[in-house]
């Protein structure tokens, strides 16, 4: 994963961000994901971090998973940051009561959006909401108050809302044992520190099983003025 803003939604493009490695792994039957994996680094971990993996030749993130582990990081927290491929860890764990989880990860050598929010335990394992393959960039275009939006800000963008909170996630169960999860982003005229134009929220949802079925643009609200 490289550090950086995530890309516009512009009305051309239509996209979050280029996926994310590890944004869903596939990896066959992985251990599901618990509170077990979620790790607090002590407070000095980042400088030593620093000093034992900064200008090595070798690969950065296994120095950082390996420096995660001398500062007695768990094995499912080590696993959770392999995960990412070696690029952040567990901060928060939620479980839900149905088959999928939410998980936020920190990564703490992004310039912006540290935060990432992945909903685990279900299939696939580990879905990364940014990850640009679930907007359904039709339904956005057909919703009344996005078009609204659009024609009076041709730049608008979307970026992920409210990342370093689970509650951030309105979960619903419902009465077949599926799970909708709604997960918020921001509307902005064209760039992360640009005016908040409004709201957008995305309907994830999974069958009994944890299956994911896709998305649903579930509102779209335009800022008050």
């Amino acid at each position: 994963m490289i550090a950086r803003v995530p890309a516009l939604l512009a009305a051309a493009a239509l996209a979050f961000a280029a996926p994310r490695a590890g944004s869903v792994a596939e990896e066959e039957a992985p251990e599901r994901v618990t509170s077990a994996a979620v790790w607090a680094p002590p407070e000095e971990f980042v400088a030593a971090m620093h000093r034992a993996c900064d200008g090595q030749r070798g690969d950065f993130g296994a120095c950082f998973v390996g420096e995660m582990q001398k500062a007695g990081a768990p094995s499912p927290a080590v696993a959770f940051a392999r995960r990412t491929h070696d690029q952040g860890y567990l901060e928060i764990f939620r479980a839900t009561g149905g088959p999928v989880d939410v998980a936020v990860a920190r990564y703490p050598f992004r310039a912006n959006e540290n935060a990432v929010i992945f909903l685990v335990n279900g299939s696939p394992p580990m879905l990364d909401v940014d990850d640009p393959r679930y907007l359904d960039r039709d339904a956005l275009r057909g919703n009344a108050v996005y078009a609204g939006l659009l024609r009076a800000h041709p730049n608008v963008a979307v970026f992920p809302g409210t990342r370093s909170k689970a509650e951030a996630i309105v979960v619903s169960r419902l009465s077949d044992g599926g799970q909708v999860l709604r997960v918020p982003y921001a509307l902005t005229d064209g760039c992360h520190a640009c005016a908040r134009l409004g709201d957008l929220r995305l309907d994830f949802d999974f069958d009994a099983a944890g299956r994911f079925a896709g998305t649903r643009v579930a509102a779209v609200r335009a800022a008050s003025r």
